[in-house]
């Protein structure tokens, strides 16, 4: 008999969720269902059955809220759902959600497997109320799932036991992503892509200044920015970019999209040569997960990249094969590999070529769930 998990995720999903996505409907020796507080982008990320507090009407709403604030306990329509649809474990995805998770994986007497991806643990290690509601979690849950080991380091630091910690790569679907090689245009134009949310992590303000640095040494470059704010916070980031790249005069050279469905994002990157990734590491200690799905999936694209050694970026562009790192913030050293790469397209197709056979090899979403079935199983003693 096909037994039931239970992913876990709020909201389901914004509109960057394709890789969470993946994970639940890929599955095939497990049959998926959702808990959530709220839906967003259903239309973007069919799936059902959903249980979803805010799907609630007005006073069932209040009510499950009001309860679960006052006791402690699992929302009532969360309980019950596990209850009904017989679930045998109990997926978190992000450390807030597994934490509040605690009290319902122990009324239910069902393992407990906890996913993080960046934002949900770097940053919070000086948060007493995050340490300690963390330091439960790591008494109670069965499993924790990370992106790569820079990521996993993260957690064991934090307290979470070491052989309870595993890796698990983010997979993408490669069949939605074609391979394209990258060739330079007749007209010489070379399209240079930032993509992300505006968070400082990103490093977009020292691509900026990478870019500007190069523009007048190659003045058929163009720079192409997948990039909208949500929040006053990330308008604010917004903001400043534009700023800059109107006190530098390179207006003209810089072509912004803002947030674009998945879709048309995919369709978007097939304009582009080469993509730019500057992460660091935030002031407030956030990082990246282990490495952005936009790098994977712009890798997987065919795309050469330029990126920083931060975090798990490295498990994912192989240095001088699909790829050209430098330091984080180091606006000098990231010119130097845009530079190298806008002067040099003939090394893009076969770094293409070594980024996609990477990336089918080891970030493959179908790969990645079979592991994830496997890990499911063995919590399950064996009998998934």
């Amino acid at each position: 008999m096909i037994r039931t998990v239970a992913h876990a995720v709020n909201p389901f999903l914004p509109n960057s969720g394709s890789w969470i996505y993946h994970q639940i409907v890929f599955l095939s020796a497990f049959r998926p269902i959702v808990l959530t507080k709220r839906t967003e982008n259903l239309h973007q990320f069919p799936f059902s059955p959903v249980y979803s507090i805010y799907g609630l009407p007005l006073a069932r709403r209040t009510m499950e809220k009001a309860f679960s604030r006052m006791t402690g306990k699992p929302f009532p329509l969360h309980r019950s759902a596990v209850r009904r649809e017989k679930v045998s474990l109990l997926h978190s995805h992000f450390s807030d959600m597994a934490i509040r998770n605690i009290p319902l994986a122990a009324e239910m007497g069902i393992p407990h497997v906890s996913s993080f991806y960046g934002s949900d643990i770097w940053g919070r290690e000086h948060d007493p109320a995050f340490r300690e509601d963390f330091h439960h979690l790591c008494g109670s849950a069965s499993l924790f799932l990370v992106e790569g080991p820079e990521m996993g380091k993260k957690v064991v630091a934090l307290g979470a036991p070491g052989e309870r910690v595993r890796v698990l790569r983010i997979g993408i679907d490669i069949g939605k992503i074609p391979f394209l090689p990258r060739r330079p245009p007749p007209d010489g134009k070379v399209v240079i892509l930032m993509a992300g949310r505006p968070v400082e992590k990103k490093g977009f303000r020292y691509g900026l200044q990478a870019f500007e640095r190069i523009a007048g040494e190659f003045p058929r470059s163009e720079l192409l920015l997948i990039i909208g704010g949500r929040g006053k916070r990330e308008n604010e980031v917004v903001r400043r970019m534009k700023r800059f790249i109107t006190e530098k005069g390179i207006e003209s050279r810089v072509t912004w999209s803002g947030t674009l469905s998945y879709q048309d994002y995919l369709d978007r990157i097939r304009s582009a040569h080469i993509f730019l990734q500057p992460s660091i590491h935030a002031e407030d200690g956030d990082a990246e997960g282990g490495a952005p799905v936009t790098l994977t999936e712009l890798s997987a694209s065919g795309m050469p990249i330029v990126a920083t050694r931060h975090c798990d970026i490295p498990e994912v562009v192989l240095e001088g094969k699909s790829g050209l790192l430098a330091e984080e913030r180091d606006v000098d050293g990231l010119a130097e590999k845009l530079a190298s790469l806008v002067a040099s397209p003939e090394a893009w197709i076969p770094m293409g070529e070594a980024g996609r056979s990477h990336i089918e090899r080891c970030f493959d979403i179908r790969k990645q769930v079979k592991e994830l079935e496997r890990i499911y199983t063995d919590l399950l003693g064996g009998n998934g």
